[in-house]
């Protein structure tokens, strides 16, 4: 220990950098930057012809898509419309069409109906012409095949009387040689015709009814008289 009362310490002084004063004041007030360059005031009028020019080139911008639109709208409304029109034109056609097949199936009926009555007509007035003679030529042998075919329905004791047209008789009755059937000639039978009666039954050989059958067959093949 030194002869001191005390010793001196020694003491180290901090220096820190200067605050910037300048910043800190316009930090706190509301003080002007006279180092930034001098504010040139807007001329009201450039900014009027600005916000005028924007708004025109806004509005151009939207009547050019609002002309878009409509184009595109025209077009699709015009489409759709053809498309309708196009389909009603079809549709006229095929109607047409359609009237005129009918009108030419009925036209093809009508003709096949008046073909068929002809071709019937025709058939008959041949069977007409020529049945008559041939059935006069071969009435002796009708008559004796209607005899046979009723011969079995008649009983031993049963008697059956064959009516035959005038000229006919004698032939008949050779062909037959049946004591039980009596051939007798009949002046309002014509020729071809015969007709058999025995005790409760009778039959007829008839032109007309021969005649009758051959219509009934081709009115089967839908061929009719008119």
């Amino acid at each position: 220990m030194s002869g001191a009362l005390f010793e001196p310490m020694p003491f180290a002084w901090r220096t820190s950098p200067a605050p910037d004063v300048a910043r800190i004041i316009r930090g706190r007030l509301a003080v002007p930057d006279f180092d930034a360059p001098p504010t040139v005031p807007a001329d009201p009028e450039a900014v009027l012809l600005a916000k005028l020019a924007e708004a025109a080139v806004t509005a151009a911008t939207g009547l050019e898509t609002a002309r878009a639109e409509g184009f595109a709208a025209g077009e699709a409304a015009g489409s759709a419309a053809e498309a309708r029109s196009r389909t009603a034109q079809d549709s006229a056609t095929l109607a047409a069409i359609a009237a005129g097949l009918e009108q030419t199936a009925t036209v093809a009926r009508s003709v096949a109906l008046e073909a068929s009555q002809a071709m019937t007509g025709l058939l008959l007035a041949a069977l007409d012409a020529a049945l008559p003679e041939a059935a006069a030529r071969l009435a002796p042998d009708s008559a004796a095949r209607l005899a046979e075919v009723l011969r079995p329905l008649l009983a031993e004791d049963l008697a059956m009387t064959l009516h035959v047209a005038v000229g006919c008789g004698a032939a008949t009755a050779a062909r037959i040689a049946d004591p039980r059937v009596t051939v007798a000639e009949d002046a309002a039978l014509p020729p071809g015709d015969a007709r058999a009666a025995w005790r409760g039954g009778g039959a007829k050989l008839s032109l007309a009814a021969r005649r009758q059958a051959v219509a009934d067959m081709l009115a089967c093949f839908q061929l009719q008289e008119s």
